[in-house]
């Protein structure tokens, strides 16, 4: 009795597990990263072949006109299919390893030689505090001081120099009078 239903008992292959299928948010990418790789493939061939018979008619003294369009479509299949390639290689790369969290760099310390007073720690950062607003007082405004008729400012400081200066003291810029 046993022995039946131990070979009633399913068994189990021990191979390799089948790989998880792509999220759904990467199944067309990886649909278009094949896409692009087959768009490059096709355009090498379009390109090799037509370049073969444009050289192998010209030989032959036939037209090519129906061949020479053939030139840039392939180039340009290559070209998009290159595009393709790159940008969803990217993006597949950075949906399937993305960057992991770099935490913030410890401060390094310091080496303290003996009989010296220990490297100084960073001080805990407390929050400032808060205080009411203070009242608006209206103060009147202050009244301009206007210089004197021997005095002018300095284009370049703006400090007050005198009228017949021929230099800013300050600033040494020169003027002409």
């Amino acid at each position: 009795m046993v022995e039946m239903a131990a070979s009633v008992e399913p068994k189990r292959k021990e191979g390799p597990e089948p790989t998880p299928a792509p999220p759904a948010h990467l199944r067309d990418e990886s649909l278009l990263k094949f896409v692009g790789t087959a768009t490059i493939i096709l355009g090498v061939v379009l390109l090799v072949s037509s370049s073969i018979a444009i050289a192998a008619l010209s030989i032959l003294r036939y037209t090519l006109v129906e061949w020479i369009p053939i030139l840039p479509l392939s180039l340009l299949l290559i070209f998009v299919g290159g595009l393709v390639n790159v940008y969803f290689r990217k993006v597949i790369d950075h949906a399937l390893n993305p960057k992991k969290a770099v935490d913030a760099p410890r401060a390094p310390y310091s080496y303290a030689y003996p009989y010296q007073m220990p490297p100084p720690y960073y001080a805990m950062r407390m929050p400032s505090p808060t205080y009411a607003p203070a009242p608006a007082v209206a103060t009147p405004a202050p009244s301009v001081q206007r210089p004197a008729a021997s005095m002018r400012f300095c284009i370049q400081c703006g400090k007050q120099i005198p009228v017949e200066a021929k230099f800013c003291p300050y600033c040494r810029h020169a003027y002409t009078n």
